[in-house]
């Protein structure tokens, strides 16, 4: 789910270094005016050229964001392992931080989760936590922790982003780095998004992904390649669906979809074909939603992005599931696909994914009368949610599940919101405001507070004279 944008910016480098390497200059243009592959021949043969083990690094990192961008995973491992070997050779612990956050990223599109989060962990240990590199490895552990479904770890990392990016944005003026603040706070707010959509809690994930868009609005920046701007539309596609706004959802995946084709991004068009999917699926227009998740699956494959791949998948099972119901097609396409989806699911570890997968095998078996099959299916099943502790810590009643109204306390654990209400009405000094899960003092009752709005003064420093600069950032 996290991405964070190419820094093209001449800031990055000395005057002198522009200077004598127009190559990188013209390259920065092109990219800019998205001529992405002319960028790309440009600075492989600036590579060659430069002998300096710092500006080299700098430009691995603008070769590595630009292959991710066309989905070319296992190209972009490769720079990014020749940034780790030159940040060895200097013994830059900022630059290996880098080169790790870069790693790890690219591993959690392939599926590598555990190794991506090795990677992660390895950034945090090299980067202080006042570095501008700490906000972006959290909110990459964040996601990673979100795709294991390992949601009050998810949490903790989103609140340390968030706190970085406070901290950041008091200094933004002084640092010159208004767009990195604005890219964070919208990142951790459409994680948020996300985190609370797979949690079933429509109008949180909703609310969430509202606060992402209208600050990616208070930037006025006509770039097309603005990544951060193309994630908020699809966000806000996201959730607009699950709240059965149809139209609207359509329209803002189409425009993510336009951006991402002019743009060359590939990663952000699969997702915009899986999302167009899902909107089709809710319109009950199986055929063309069908169709869209075959194409994403595809696409996805291609590049080697199993976490969209699987997304894919389990729109497709979803469809078979629908026709299956309807008696148009017979058990054993959708009882092979489930399987087939299980076992890739099974190897990324998205634990919330395996179960939706053999609750669809466990009624499929069941129309076949395999009993043997659906109870060792219904035995994996408790063993899952075992597993993924998503548990009330008050009344003992499973969330996650279905459509319910959840909150977070400032310990980052999730109850129900009445549960929550119910310990906040307490009067009697015997029976203090905790957490029934760690008996810490609960003085709110949200994570991130509804009325925390840095986005207001976000949109102050873009209209300060730094955000004449901001342009020249992709």
């Amino acid at each position: 789910m996290a991405e964070s944008p190419i820094n093209f910016n001449k800031r990055n480098f000395s005057s002198l270094f522009l200077s004598k390497k127009p190559l990188i200059e013209q390259g920065l243009r092109l990219y800019n005016k998205n001529k992405q592959k002319a960028a790309i021949l440009k600075w492989h043969s600036a590579l060659k050229q430069i002998q300096k083990r710092n500006d080299k690094f700098i430009l691995l990192g603008y070769l590595y964001h630009a292959y991710v961008g066309f989905g070319k995973y296992r190209q972009s491992l490769e720079f990014a392992h020749n940034q780790l070997t030159i940040a060895e050779e200097m013994d830059s612990p900022n630059l290996r931080a880098e080169a790790y956050l870069n790693l790890a990223k690219t591993h959690e599109r392939m599926g590598n989760l555990e190794k991506a989060l090795s990677y992660a962990r390895h950034s945090l240990y090299n980067e202080c936590d006042h570095c501008r590199t700490a906000g972006l490895v959290q909110i990459t552990v964040g996601s990673l922790h979100l795709e294991l479904a390992t949601f009050c770890k998810a949490l903790q990392a989103f609140q340390q982003a968030h706190t970085i990016a406070q901290r950041i944005q008091d200094r933004s003026l002084e640092l010159q780095v208004p767009l990195l603040v604005f890219y964070e706070f919208s990142q951790v707010y459409m994680c948020l998004s996300e985190l609370f959509g797979r949690l079933q809690d429509i109008d949180k994930s909703a609310m969430y992904a509202s606060k992402a868009y209208n600050l990616c609005r208070t930037l006025h920046v006509n770039e097309l390649n603005s990544r951060y701007h193309r994630a908020a539309l699809l966000q806000m596609a996201i959730t607009l669906r699950k709240q059965g706004e149809f139209g609207d959802a359509h329209d803002y995946c189409s425009e993510a979809s336009r951006l991402a084709l002019v743009s060359g991004d590939q990663p952000c068009y699969t997702k915009s074909i899986r999302i167009m999917g899902d909107i089709y699926r809710k319109k009950m227009e199986i055929g063309n939603a069908y169709r869209q998740y075959e194409s994403a699956m595809n696409s996805a494959f291609s590049m080697g992005d199993r976490l969209c791949q699987i997304e894919a998948m389990d729109g497709a099972a979803k469809c078979l599931e629908i026709l299956r119901i309807q008696q148009k097609i017979c058990n054993c396409r959708p009882l092979e696909f489930n399987n087939k989806l299980l076992e890739t699911a099974n190897k990324v570890g998205a634990k919330l994914l395996m179960r939706t997968t053999r609750i669809r095998l466990c009624k499929i078996c069941q129309s076949l009368g395999d009993v043997e099959q659906m109870t060792e299916h219904e035995k994996k099943i408790q063993q899952l949610e075992e597993e993924l502790e998503m548990v009330c810590g008050s009344c003992n009643i499973p969330f996650g599940f279905e459509s319910d109204s959840l909150e977070v306390l400032p310990c980052t654990h999730i109850l129900h919101a009445r549960c929550v209400y119910e310990i906040l009405r307490r009067k009697d000094q015997k029976k203090k405001r905790t957490c029934p899960d760690c008996e810490k003092i609960i003085t709110s009752k949200l994570y991130l507070h509804g009325n925390d709005s840095p986005h207001n003064s976000v949109s102050n420093i873009f209209n300060s004279s730094t955000a004449l600069e901001a342009s020249s950032f992709v």
